[in-house]
Order: C-alpha cells, then sequence, then structure tokens
C-alpha cells in the first residue's frame, strides 16, 4: 500500500450504473494503460474497448449516474474494485441533443430560473427580475439599476463616461467635434486636435475631493483660488509612496531624529492620537515636515524625475506666490487673517481677534513642531507651509495667530525641520 506504480502496464474497467451504486450497469468499458514514472495515467472515459452498452445512448437525463473503477496493476484481467462515486456533473451536450428543444429552449430554461411560468418575452422576465411590473423598454430598467443620479449616462451620443478620482464618482465628457481627438489632460478626458487640446471645465469648487487615503475635505473659492477648507490628514503620497511617520520625543518631542530628517515626515502634535475624545489628529490634522510638503521621500533633493505629491490629483501645495495672491485677493494681509480664521474658541483660544471667516478659508490653529521636535502654539497659531523654498535650509510659509493678521511673502520663513499644517491648492 502506498507505492508508487511507475512505468507499468495496467488494466482498467470502467462501469457506468445507472440509479444507485449498486445500480444495473448500462455501459462497461476496459483500458490498457502504462503509467508515468509518477504512476500517473490519464484516459478519456466512452474512447475505452467496449464490453457492453453504447456510451452515446446513456440517459443522463433520466436518472443518477454511479462510475465504478476496478483495476488489474499487472495488465492482466484479474480487477479489483477501486471505488464507486456518482457523477455529479455530465455530458450536458449529449443530453440537450437527446431532449425536446421545445423544453430547452433558451426563453423556457430561463423562464424556468427566473420562477416565471407564464409564456411572455425574456426581456419582460428580465423586468421582473428589477421588480418592475410594467413592460418598458429593457434599457430603461438598466437605467434605473445604474440610479442616474449618481452616474452621470450622458445626453447625447457620443458623450462618454469616466472616473473622476477628485470628485469619486463617474463623470460625462461631452463628445467632441468632428476631427477632433480624445486626450489625457491632467489625468482628465479631453477632445481636442492633434497641435491643441480643449481645456476641460472643472467641476464646481464647492465640492468635496478625497486623497489617497480616503479622506474627504470640503472646498471653498476664493477669487479665482480653489482651497480645500481642512488642514491634509493623508499619509502617503498620491503615488501610494508612504510619507515616513515620526514619533520619536515622547509627548514632548524633543528629538534628534526630527531635527536631521531630510526627507518627508509627518506626526500628530504632541503624539496624541487618543480614541475616546477628538484628538489633536481628528481636530487639525497631521504635522509634515517641508520635505513632505514638497513630495521628497528618499534623498532630500528633489530631481527632475520626482512627481511626487501630498495633495490629491489635480491640486498642490500652494507655492509662496499663490498664498500671496490668496491674501491680497481678500484685502492684503493686515486684515486676511480675520477673514481666513475659524470663528469661535473651539479650536481658538480667545481671544479669536477680528475672525470672521467671510472668506471661507476656515483657518486653524493646527500649532508646530519645531526644529528640535518639540511641540508649540496649538490653538494659538495656523501655520501652513508654501512649496517655495527660501534656501537649503528654510521655505516660505503662512501664518497667523488668534490675534493677528495673516502673514507671507519674502519674510516670512521657517527651517525646512519645522512641522505645521498643510492645505492644498486645485491645480
Amino acid at each position: 500500500m502506498g507505492e508508487v506504480i511507475g512505468n507499468k502496464s495496467v488494466s482498467l474497467k470502467i462501469t457506468i450504473l445507472s440509479e444507485s451504486i449498486d445500480g444495473s450497469s448500462v455501459y462497461n468499458e476496459t483500458h490498457a494503460k502504462k503509467t508515468d514514472a509518477s504512476g500517473l495515467i490519464s484516459l478519456q472515459i466512452g474512447n475505452g474497448t467496449v464490453i457492453s452498452g453504447i456510451f452515446t445512448n446513456i440517459d443522463w437525463g433520466g436518472a443518477s449516474h454511479f462510475i465504478k473503477l476496478e483495476a488489474d496493476f499487472s495488465g492482466g484481467s484479474n480487477y479489483v474494485v477501486l471505488g464507486t462515486q456518482e457523477l455529479m456533473s455530465v455530458p450536458y451536450a449529449m443530453y440537450a441533443s437527446k431532449t425536446d428543444r421545445s423544453v430547452l429552449n433558451l426563453t423556457s430554461r430561463l423562464a424556468t430560473k427566473l420562477n416565471v411560468t407564464d409564456t411572455v418575452s425574456l426581456s419582460n422576465r428580465i423586468n421582473a427580475k428589477l421588480t418592475k411590473t410594467d413592460t418598458a423598454f429593457l434599457s430603461e430598467r438598466i437605467n434605473t439599476k445604474l440610479n442616474s443620479s449618481v452616474i452621470d449616462l450622458g445626453n447625447q451620443t457620443g458623450d462618454i463616461i469616466y472616473w473622476d478620482e477628485n470628485l469619486r464618482k463617474f463623470s460625462i465628457l461631452a463628445h467632441g467635434a468632428e476631427g477632433q481627438v480624445l486626450k489625457i489632460v491632467s489625468d482628465k478626458p479631453v477632445c481636442g486636435t492633434d497641435s491643441t487640446t480643449s481645456v476641460p471645465t472643472f467641476s464646481p469648487c464647492e465640492t468635496t475631493i478625497f486623497d489617497i487615503d480616503g479622506n474627504s475635505y470640503n472646498t471653498v473659492l476664493i477669487g479665482a483660488q480653489c482651497w480645500t477648507k481642512e488642514n491634509l490628514r493623508v499619509r502617503r503620497y498620491n503615488n501610494r509612496t508612504s510619507i515616513l511617520f515620526d514619533t520619536t520625543g515622547g509627548s514632548g518631542g524633543i528629538s534628534a531624529t526630527w531635527q536631521n530628517l531630510t526627507i518627508g515626515a509627518h506626526n500628530i502634535y504632541a503624539h496624541d492620537s487618543s480614541a475616546t475624545t477628538p484628538s489633536n489628529h481628528t481636530k487639525y490634522g497631521y504635522l509634515f515636515n517641508w520635505y513632505a510638503a514638497k513630495g521628497i521621500s528618499t534623498t532630500g533633493i528633489i530631481v527632475s524625475t520626482d512627481t511626487l505629491n501630498i495633495c490629491p490629483k489635480g491640486w498642490h501645495v500652494p507655492t509662496n506666490a499663490e498664498w500671496t495672491t490668496l491674501t491680497t485677493d481678500i484685502g492684503g494681509e493686515s486684515v486676511a487673517g480675520g477673514k481666513m480664521k475659524s470663528i469661535g474658541t473651539a479650536y481658538w483660544n480667545s481671544p479669536n481677534n477680528v475672525a470672521t471667516n467671510e472668506s471661507g478659508f476656515s483657518a486653524l490653529p493646527g500649532g508646530y513642531r519645531f526644529f528640535d521636535g518639540s511641540f508649540s502654539n496649538i490653538k494659538n497659531v495656523a501655520f501652513f507651509w508654501s512649496a517655495s523654498d527660501y534656501d537649503l535650509y528654510s521655505a516660505f510659509n503662512l501664518d497667523m495667530s488668534y490675534g493677528s493678521g495673516a502673514f507671507a511673502g519674502s519674510t516670512i520663513r521657517a527651517p525646512k525641520s519645522f512641522g505645521p499644517s498643510v492645505r492644498c491648492l486645485r491645480d
């Protein structure tokens, strides 16, 4: 027992039984085979030496069938029974060929499977499965199932449905003019000529976008710029590369590790991640060093092939000039802070001077991680990175406190090892 019978001649007898394991034989054949080195053989039932019965005349649909296998491992005819097994599937092509076609036609079979006993058309059967009782066209039923309020199905021939990653839903591209070609611009399909491309129409700014980790952000249009209204909470760049999560230094944060980083990193203010009360992360988002805001993940130096982006696709960390455009559009630095800060003391220390948030920017005072790793000024200062650096060691930023305006420009900069918040601007 258990010995491999390799490279030997064996005889096999196959018997098809009807009704039960002890039922009558409806077909019987033998096979003479030689095993391979592993003791394996292959054969096709119905192609052996027939002893009795006609394989093609077996009534597969009339009863259950069982297969009995016998073997003589010396190649003779002294067979021993190896076992009998019910056939759980049968040669249905033969079964179908011998059955009344009026019974097995497609409409009748589907009607039976759909538990419908009348003889109405197949399209009505599908409608019945869609829980519709009228006789409207199948396409209308499909439209109902797809829910046109979620998926825009287009208005005319040639419209294209595509997935919009920023909106996290399907959007519609209206068909172009005759002779135009389909192109991709900023990850969106557009229609244009070989030399020019139509600029896609942006969705309204006041909508919800999602980062690569699935976090959602509300947006607001200020002047001609579209901004996120919450601090960034992402842990990966948009190509799914992880951003280093630094937890060194305890709740105080002082850490030589943080001080010496020249690649992107993020953390939570005071390393607070309490699940029982609103944590600093929940309220203010992550704090990022400038290398993370800039998309540097490995070398500390931006190279021509570096395409990492911490913001959602189609968005970016604003430059210093873009921050200046924002404060200028809402009246200049002396009044911008009040118009940008969220209202009340739920997030800000009191008094939150001149806060009206009339711009809708809703600045949150997440404080920052100092260049030595210590944490400072939560609820007092809203501090945001710019993508523009000043020199090898420092970069521009925008900041505002609970008692002042908003400041950006050529003199507002911090060491790249600082860890403030990040806001995103649409491309």
